[in-house]
């Protein structure tokens, strides 16, 4: 067996979802050299050469076995939440005390005085650094290093702490968001979190792994982070909070441009496993695709065919697309290049497996069929472009056996495909990311607060299969917030903001719940419902809202609802 802290980083290493239920008997036995986490009671992740393992493709591994990879959700704020009122109110005095709030993002800039008591004593409980193998590991994991609170201390009482703690932030978005939803008192800026005595815990995620990146043509320089070390990170916070017995906060500010939509994917089941348990609270958000071009829908009766035209930029060295269908409606695919060079309809049958080739154009399709994907049960047809010839691009759809004759098609997210990249007739319903179509979370949707309007590129519902997101939206733009460095501020724009705002009223309705015993059961379901009840509506929109969700966010009406009635 391999030394799993430094194999299972490496660049040569090949990662893996697996279920107990449906893989986990079977992949394990296929290599030599493995190693394996467990993140619950459902998965774990398997590291193997990358010499044992067949090429990384759908047509050789399930939809669920390969990794997503997933993005950052960001491009006065706290008042408008309700929060302040909640904090400064006498009878409830709600600041998140004794409420752990979990983060999973770039790390944190654990010296600044925002996340420090009056003492000067942190307010961390622990960081796990995925990127560093120089301290220990955590409990139940094999690679990185964590930092407990009492090494924190250690390192802040140090003329330079980062010679014992060395774990930090270059990026800065998991600075801000640990900042503005918990952040302490800042005089100086009139600055305050949403929960300023809360405790906070923070996973400092890896990069993806160059072979993934490759194969979905990953582009840009933004970072990308691996759904399998998000999962991990998920399962490090749960373990945090059974060691500490306080009531947590899950905070995934990240999205992927993957999956079906419909709440199935391997994080988002782990997500809501986690949230579900009493004193827990899991939230994410609805993404920034609202208003890139890059979501198609389309309806088909039976025998139908549509043309769905897709314009490629120029210079772009690949993409890929996903095609989803409900069970028992069929769909099939054929082409036809800029040139007019035409690939007839290739028939959807059970898993199937093709590669067709554009001669005039040099442009090659990986085209992948699985007629049952087994994490959704729908269709899915993934179709990976290699080095597309500029200009309009058809892809010919038909459909077959049709019941609801309704499919989409979504692209990657806009930050690692190129603008000029688009269809031409898009639809920005359903542009929510992945897992914000989890129907156990907590999905938070963005809004300008500085005047009233809906932040144009925040992810729109409703799920695929048509329940309510988001939830709520909370305000996403121009938020100030704790920048890297130690004094330093800045101001951020996205969904990722918004839901680290709602996640500072979610501790706010732990403390009072758990906390102080108001409702000892409370969890995620139980917030939500909380929250939505409490939600601003505006007497001219129709709720609930693919934009808006079921309104604004106002914790401190959620309160008023919940001791008037």
């Amino acid at each position: 067996m391999p030394e799993c802290r430094t194999f299972i980083p490496s660049e040569e290493v090949v990662d893996f979802i697996v279920r107990y239920n449906a893989d986990y008997l079977d992949i394990p036995n296929e290599f030599q050299n493995v190693c394996m986490q467990t993140v619950n009671d459902k998965f774990l992740i398997l590291y193997a050469d990358e010499n044992e393992v067949e090429k990384i493709r759908l047509r050789n591994f399930s939809y669920t076995n390969i990794p997503k990879l997933y993005g950052l959700m960001d491009t006065t704020a706290v008042a408008d939440t309700g929060a302040l009122r909640l904090q400064n109110q006498a009878n409830l005095n709600l600041t998140g005390r004794d409420v752990i709030i979990g983060f999973i993002d770039t790390g944190i800039e654990y010296t600044r005085d925002e996340f420090k008591y009056p003492t000067g004593q942190t307010r961390i409980i622990g960081i796990w650094d995925q990127t560093d193998n120089s301290g220990n590991v955590p409990q139940g994991l094999d690679f990185g290093s964590e930092y407990t609170r009492e090494d924190i201390n250690r390192a802040l009482e140090m003329e330079n702490p980062y010679e014992f703690v060395p774990s930090r932030d270059y990026n800065g978005h998991g600075t801000f968001m640990a900042s503005i939803t918990c952040g302490t008192y800042n005089e100086q800026q009139d600055f305050i979190g949403v929960a300023p005595n809360s405790l906070i815990a923070m996973v400092k995620l890896k990069e993806a792994k160059q072979y993934l990146k490759d194969l979905y043509f990953i582009q840009g320089s933004e970072p990308v982070f691996q759904e399998n070390d998000i999962m991990l990170a998920l399962t490090y916070l749960r373990g945090l909070q059974k060691k500490y017995s306080k009531p947590m906060v899950y905070v995934v500010g990240l999205g992927s441009g993957n999956g079906a939509r419909v709440g199935n994917s391997p994080l988002g089941e782990v997500l809501a496993d986690f949230g579900s348990a009493i004193g827990n609270c899991a939230l994410t958000c609805t993404g920034n695709e609202g208003n890139v071009r890059l979501h198609y829908s389309g309806m088909l009766q039976e025998g139908g065919v549509e043309d769905v035209e897709f314009r490629v930029g120029e210079n772009n060295p690949g993409f890929v697309l996903e095609l989803w269908a409900n069970a028992p409606d069929i769909f099939s695919i054929g082409f036809v290049s800029p040139l007019g060079e035409s690939i007839p309809r290739i028939a959807a049958k059970k898993d199937v497996s093709e590669t067709v080739n554009f001669l005039i154009e040099g442009t090659s399709i990986e085209i992948d069929v699985v007629l049952v994907e087994s994490g959704s049960g729908r269709e899915l047809i993934s179709m990976r472009f290699m080095d597309p010839a500029p200009g309009i691009w058809i892809l010919r759809v038909y459909g077959t056996n049709i019941l609801s004759g309704k499919y989409n098609i979504w692209g990657n997210l806009r930050m690692f495909m190129e603008s000029d990249t688009y269809f031409l007739k898009p639809d920005p319903e359903i542009t929510l990311t992945e897992p914000g179509a989890t129907q156990e979370v907590i999905t938070v949707g963005g809004y300008n607060h500085f005047n009233n309007s809906i932040y144009p590129m925040s992810g729109r519902g409703f799920s695929a299969d048509g329940h309510v997101e988001p939830d709520i939206v909370a305000p996403a733009v121009n938020v100030f917030g704790a920048d890297i460095g130690t004094e330093g501020f800045i101001r951020r724009t996205g969904t990722s903001v918004a839901a680290a705002l709602t996640a500072g009223c979610c501790a706010q309705m732990l403390e009072w719940g758990i906390v102080n015993g108001n409702e000892p059961y409370m969890k995620t379901n139980l917030v939500k419902n909380y929250l939505i009840r409490g939600a601003l509506r505006d007497r001219d929109i129709s709720y609930p809202n693919p934009q808006w969700g079921y309104g604004k966010l106002d914790v401190y009406n959620s309160f008023v609802i919940l001791t008037t009635t």
